[in-house]
């Protein structure tokens, strides 16, 4: 009786965590539908208004962008990112255990998690449009929250599709995954 309830709870976590899987990158993108989509493309359509009314504020922007060491990091977590794409494309169908899998068994995360923060850190020169009255809260505050919330959504997501690698592989990948680290290379967290 033990092992069919195991079996059914199993297949109830493998199916919830493959509906996820899909729903949560779909949901991702929500606030981009309907009247969001206008509002969200204000920023680069006044960008590109003012560009064609003085084509040289490009240079003024590239010479902000890389004196700010945010831009490096940025960069840095597109790599990261942009290089375990195309690992994760070309190996498809099978377990990734090598490349830089080898190190972390989500690095497309960690580079969207470092590419996030250099955003960050470069949206801390600038200014705000519209300073906040609230005593103690500054934009620098809101923005680390932010990104503090996209990082705790990036885990949460990475956490669900490993139950769906789990059951997926089986023994093959429990077996990487206490041989790999979750986020971060060399960094492991035991179970207490």
């Amino acid at each position: 009786m033990n092992v069919k309830k195991d079996d059914l709870k199993q297949k109830t976590l493998s199916i919830s965590a493959s509906i996820s899987s899909f729903l949560i990158p779909i949901f991702q993108y929500v606030p981009c539908t309907a009247v969001w989509f206008g509002i969200m493309s204000v920023p680069i359509i006044t960008y590109i208004v003012l560009f064609f009314q003085n084509p040289a504020i490009i240079t003024s922007d590239i010479i902000f962008l890389f004196n700010n060491y945010g831009t490096y990091i940025a960069l840095s977590g597109l790599a990261i990112f942009l290089y375990a794409f195309i690992y994760h494309l070309s190996h498809r169908k099978q377990l990734l255990t090598k490349g830089i899998y080898k190190y972390t068994r989500n690095p497309q995360y960690l580079g969207f998690i470092i590419l996030t923060l250099g955003m960050t850190l470069v949206v801390f020169e600038t200014s705000p449009i519209i300073n906040l009255t609230i005593p103690d809260l500054n934009h620098e505050v809101i923005m680390i929250s932010i990104w503090i919330a996209q990082v705790i959504a990036y885990i949460i997501l990475a956490k669900i599709e490993e139950y769906a690698l789990k059951a997926t592989y089986g023994t093959a990948y429990t077996d990487y995954k206490k041989k790999t680290a979750f986020l971060v290379p060399f960094v492991k967290f035991k179970k207490i």
